[in-house]
């Protein structure tokens, strides 16, 4: 069921009559939720197919994709294939660009005055005041400042706690005061910088033995490949890494069969069934081959989804994750 914010939203989009319309929220307010039930209801109307995404990175489309259950693209893959082949938007489409706040401002006037000469609508998600794009940006904060009726979501609903949701609002608004409100519910804790890394640490390690996901950040690359290094002398010891047979990668790490990966390039050639290996892609070393090639299967999965990594792809373009 949709919550009142929703179907408000919804209703403006689908009634404003712009070629444009943007969609707001902070993350956990029902974005997906709410953009599913635009998809079902534009099909309804225009047909199957006629809701397209597009996103500004390859794994935001993939995301996309599996969450609404469409066709999806990277928006500067998707311009370099009209540009080459003359493919655009038609009539009556829905164009969805996710993460909008992270699309640079040139690629979104290309893409909004193309679905404009084509008779298709675009539809700009995301949130203004979370990160931007790393290239002259800014287009989808413009056009939540210039409209005083942009759409917008307000319920959070991913917090369990009441004061959680309220207190995440109160950040994304840059109010610095409600880290007191953290701090009272024993949500951060202070220290010498060797005390919280092997803090934090310890924590990451007692998550990870009981199978729960857990993120491990610092703030710098050096504190990262320490911590890696670390993590994987551990899971060696555990015995879920295997390190009898290792692959060197580009920052001086290694990989073996049992370690987590991240991939850094897209590479289309390289393709699990009918996806590929996208930047930023988490995945579990399966196989080390004698060439220093991996076999790699997508974190998550038991089987299926793998993928032969060469050798020249996993010195350079492989963290561990």
């Amino acid at each position: 069921m949709l919550g009142d914010d929703q179907a408000a939203a919804l209703t403006k989009i689908a009634l404003s009559g712009r070629i444009v319309d943007v969609l707001v929220g902070p993350a956990g307010a029902g974005k997906t939720t709410a953009m599913s039930a635009l998809r079902r209801t534009w099909e309804h109307e225009h047909g199957r197919g006629s809701v397209v995404g597009l996103a500004p990175s390859a794994v935001a489309a993939q995301v996309l994709a599996d969450d609404l259950g469409i066709q999806t693209e990277n928006t500067a893959k998707w311009l370099d294939t009209h540009d080459r082949t003359g493919e655009t938007f038609r009539k009556g489409q829905l164009v969805i660009v996710d993460e909008a706040s992270l699309a640079g401002t040139l690629s979104l006037d290309r893409i909004t005055t193309l679905a404009a000469e084509g008779g298709a609508k675009v539809l700009l998600v995301g949130d203004h005041a979370q990160l931007q794009s790393v290239t002259a940006g800014g287009a989808f904060s413009l056009l939540i400042r210039d409209r005083e009726d942009a759409p917008e979501l307000v319920d959070v609903h991913r917090f369990v706690n009441v004061w959680e949701r309220t207190a995440s609002l109160a950040l994304r608004h840059g109010r610095t005061d409600v880290i007191d409100t953290y701090a009272e519910h024993g949500r951060v804790i202070g220290g010498e910088t060797e005390e919280m890394i092997d803090a934090a640490y310890t924590a990451w390690r007692s998550d990870t033995l009981v199978g729960r996901a857990s993120v491990l950040v610092t703030d710098s690359n050096e504190s990262v490949q320490a911590l890696n290094n670390r993590a994987r002398g551990d899971l060696i010891l555990y015995g879920i890494v295997n390190a009898r047979r290792e692959v060197e990668l580009h920052d001086g790490t290694r990989a073996a069969t049992g370690d987590t990966v991240i991939t850094r390039r897209n590479d289309r050639r390289l393709r699990t069934g009918r996806a590929w290996v996208r930047n930023g892609d988490r995945w579990t070393v399966t196989e080390v081959h004698d060439d220093g090639a991996l076999t790699l299967r997508r974190v998550g999965r038991k089987w299926g989804a793998s993928v032969v990594i060469p050798a020249e792809y996993a010195a350079e373009h492989l963290d561990l994750g």
